[in-house]
């Protein structure tokens, strides 16, 4: 069964509006409710000391359709009133995030006269994004020689496998692609999700997308590699997985029948896959999947490798060119 038939089983995840949170007091028991559920956005994962502007919508005044707002956050004690209810504006608040790693939460309180307040509350993770401190054990090979993307800066650890080199971390060139939860933060943790049309492109001058027989011989296939184009490759993915952790939660987290080794220092991390749906994106997958592009492609779709979560194996599917996007590794020319 292709992987993209498998949607319904991911923890399908968007930073779009999330239902509100309605709380009364004894006071306010006869009190209507305010009409609609207030929302704001803000990414998942963020740096220390970063600023955001966040802009509420979606509650309203059955009577004069005016309300106000006030903010509250997890890391600060006073509340901020952006907007008085017969106020002008639209009631955005610009908050700075804490510098200390860790996990945090923020919420905002839509009010009007003779209504009971409606709310929304968003988790929001402050991280670091060097290696071995919010992401530990990827195996990354620091002390070595690694490549730096002239394009934008981008830093990649390098690995020898099969007789190819290899990126050991995922592509996250910021010309193209999707942050992983709407978070750049993350980029150089997590890489970046690509469609295939733009997974072509990606890869930096001297290094390409790779095919499906560079990850069969990666996988350590040697002979008769045309036969495993499309195949699974059988008893590979522990060599190709990393033991890893981020915030101190294991990455793989159930593998009894995967020995993991990582004896290629490919890296694997589960970051899963996404889909493109009216302009927006979908996360799925994340903690069961790893998934990488190839340049082979069939028609209107391109082909991916990709492992799972508890099977020992390389599997091997097909994409929508356009519309599922997947981690990207680069090979050496």
């Amino acid at each position: 069964m292709k992987l993209r038939n498998l949607l319904i089983l991911g923890a399908a995840v968007s930073m779009l509006v999330l239902p509100s949170c309605h709380k009364k007091d004894e006071d306010e028991e006869s009190l209507p409710f305010l009409d609609g559920s207030l929302s704001f956005s803000v990414p998942a994962y963020v740096l220390p000391g970063e600023t955001f502007t966040l802009v509420p919508s979606g509650a309203s005044n059955p009577t004069t359709g005016n309300v106000g707002y006030v903010w509250y956050s997890s890391w600060l004690t006073a509340r901020d009133t952006t907007k008085k209810e017969t106020a002008a504006g639209d009631g955005a608040w610009t908050v700075t995030m804490p510098a200390v790693i860790g996990m945090y939460t923020i919420t905002g309180y839509a009010y009007a006269t003779d209504y009971t307040p409606i709310s929304s509350t968003k988790d929001v993770c402050v991280i670091d994004p060097e290696v071995n401190v919010s992401l530990t054990g990827a195996d990354y090979q620091t002390d070595s020689v690694s490549l730096k993307d002239p394009r934008d800066g981008a830093t990649y650890y390098l690995t020898t496998s099969g007789g190819k080199v290899w990126m050991q971390n995922n592509l996250y060139y910021s010309g193209s692609g999707v942050s992983y939860l709407y978070s750049p933060a993350v980029d150089p943790l997590f890489g970046r999700l690509y469609t295939w049309e733009e997974a072509v492109k990606a890869c930096p001058e001297g290094w390409h997308l790779p095919s499906e027989a560079e990850f069969a011989v990666l996988a350590g296939v040697q002979e008769d590699l045309p036969a495993m184009r499309g195949q699974t490759i059988n008893d590979v993915a522990g060599s190709l997985m990393a033991n890893a952790y981020f915030l101190g939660d294991k990455l793989w987290t159930f593998w009894p029948a995967v020995n993991i080794t990582n004896k290629t220092k490919f890296s694997a991390l589960p970051i899963g896959y996404a889909m493109d749906r009216d302009g927006l994106q979908t996360y799925n997958g994340q903690k069961n999947y790893a998934v990488f592009w190839t340049s082979d492609e069939e028609g209107d779709e391109g082909l991916y490798r990709y492992i799972y979560v508890d099977k020992n194996s390389l599997f091997s599917s097909k994409g929508d060119k356009k519309s599922f996007r997947a981690s990207v590794r680069c090979v050496k020319d």
